[in-house]
């Protein structure tokens, strides 16, 4: 017996013919089919089948429900495993099944193309269709969606490495039409272009990415794309695009913290040593992609600072065996862990507190003078409590990031850019998931909520400078008033926009702000806030 999932959900018997169900019974099947192998409980399952209206006897009606899937498909185990039902079913009698096993084959192999194509050939439609957004599938869905995407721009640079661009480009251009913000797949496609001669063309779809780029996610394309943009234009590309390199120029490094445990750290660039704290979660590898919405400010700071990035405990690169965090997420590690890296520059450093990292600034500023020269705050704060003041709300959000992580990713987005277009929400919640699992997401996401170091302010000797957008929905502004208000030798900067992190827009501002600040304790003219 076959399934399908990539596309409307349906069963089929061994001769091929489908398998007729009612759509209460198909929705039953999706929910099995999206956690197969897994028990699904009971009253997920009721829930799904009467949202509404449940029947007097919910187990009893959900029983029958099953009882008549089980005889419309014969030979299927649908075993009852308490709390609920468990769907035993080999991976190749699924279609996502057979799509994961191709996409996996196809690595490093010398027909990838061919594996590839028929891997995409599987979808007839979105992944568990109308089931798409059902509590069940829901997750299940977007992951195959997004392993669709990458399966698709892995095919396009497949098709330009076997010297075939002509095949390559018409599809390739629907892809980067319907997905305008993916770069890997704008990187291709002016790769494609340049190969069929076509420079003028590349160099193009070049400005309409950096255009939308700014408007929808306030970034700047990544140091990757614009080398490829500069070596059209000096007519010096190679056809077929190189490997994906996902530290780019940062070199990663591994730097033992207490506890036993081992972080990620990498730096580049010249000039004063600046630490750019990660906030909730982060990734070097995302950083340098040029997908974070810090790379652009970190991009440019490269030119006037010896930049230095790290991964707590748990996130990126410095994940441990499973992910997880095993140990404490609240003040003192994370202090602990910037200490370590601070340590390693081997002079006193400057720090960049960018979101949920301000705290962490301050507590080791105040502590550790010896290590810290000036400190920059973007878009943070000092007391949780004082910032954050719907405990309700807070609980809600992680409660959300740690069940629902694709959903908690998708809703920061959104508050990160109140303006995106779904593109630009998915492009943001994919370097949130790409950062960290959901536990851990959660755990350092409770840890900001709470943590308070507003009495270490007075404490800070050292100067500081203080950034924050007026209209900023993840961290409200009042945040930025925290900070300049407590610490004895700071100054303000108010940027208007309802952003949370630099927009592309106002980064020769920042920029320059930054870098007076750091050369010569001086701060180019801005409004105070």
């Amino acid at each position: 017996m076959r399934f399908r999932v990539l596309g409307t959900v349906r069963a089929y018997g061994e001769d091929g013919s489908p398998i007729a169900l009612s759509e209460r019974r198909r929705a039953l099947l999706a929910a099995l089919l999206a956690r197969a192998g897994q028990v699904v409980p009971a009253d997920r399952l009721t829930d799904l089948l009467w949202p509404e209206s449940p029947p007097a006897d919910p187990a009893g009606s959900l029983h029958s429900q099953m009882s008549r899937l089980r005889r419309a498909l014969p030979g299927v185990r649908i075993d009852t495993a308490p709390p609920g039902y468990l769907l035993r079913i080999d991976a190749d009698e699924i279609d996502s099944g057979r799509f994961d096993r191709l996409v996996t084959a196809a690595r490093d192999r010398a027909d990838a193309g061919d594996l590839l194509a028929e891997a995409l050939d599987l979808w007839q439609g979105p992944a568990y269709a109308e089931f798409a957004d059902t509590e069940i599938a829901r997750l299940e869905a977007i992951r195959l969606e997004e392993a669709r995407l990458h399966t698709a721009e892995a095919w396009h640079r497949a098709l330009l490495a076997a010297g075939q661009p002509d095949r390559a480009l018409p599809e390739l251009e629907a892809f980067v039409a319907a997905h305008p913000l993916r770069e890997q797949a704008r990187d291709t496609l002016m790769r494609t272009l340049y190969a069929l001669g076509r420079h003028a063309d590349a160099l193009e779809c070049y400005r309409q990415y950096a255009d939308r780029l700014a408007d929808e996610l306030g970034l700047e394309p990544s140091a990757a794309i614009q080398a490829t943009r500069l070596h059209v234009l000096r007519q010096q590309l190679p056809g077929a695009a190189p490997p994906v390199a996902p530290l780019s120029a940062l070199q990663a490094r591994y730097l033992a913290v207490p506890g036993g445990r081992t972080i990620a750290a990498a730096s580049l660039g010249d000039g004063p040593p600046l630490i750019a704290l990660p906030g909730w979660v982060s990734s070097i590898d995302v950083v340098a992609s040029g997908r974070d919405p810090r790379s652009s400010l970190l991009q440019r700071l490269v030119g006037h600072a010896a930049v230095t990035v790290y991964d707590r405990y748990g996130t990126g690169l410095s994940r441990g065996p499973t992910g997880s965090l095993r140990t404490d997420a609240g003040l003192a590690t994370s202090v602990a862990e910037l200490a370590v890296v601070a340590e390693q520059a081997g002079a006193r450093v400057n720090l960049l507190a960018v979101s949920e990292a301000g705290p962490v600034a301050v507590a080791l500023a105040a502590a550790r003078p010896d290590l810290v020269e000036r400190l920059i705050f973007f878009g943070t704060y000092a007391s949780g409590p004082a910032t954050f003041r719907r405990p309700e709300l807070n609980n809600a959000l992680v409660t959300m990031v740690r069940a629902h992580w694709g959903l908690g990713s998708k809703l920061f987005a959104g508050l990160f850019r109140p303006d995106a277009t779904d593109d630009a929400a998915r492009h943001l919640a994919e370097v949130l998931r790409d950062s960290a699992d959901r536990e851990v997401a959660a755990e350092y996401l409770a840890a900001a909520y709470d943590i308070d170091v507003s009495d270490q302010l007075s404490r800070v000797r050292q100067p500081a400078l203080v950034l924050h957008y007026r209209g900023d929905r993840v961290i409200p502004f009042a945040g930025a008033r925290q900070l300049a208000a407590g610490l004895p030798d700071a100054r303000l900067i108010a940027l208007d926009g309802p952003y949370h992190l630099p927009d592309v827009a106002d980064l020769d501002r920042v920029v320059a702000a930054i870098d007076g600040f750091l050369r010569e304790g001086t701060i180019s003219p801005g409004p105070e806030g």
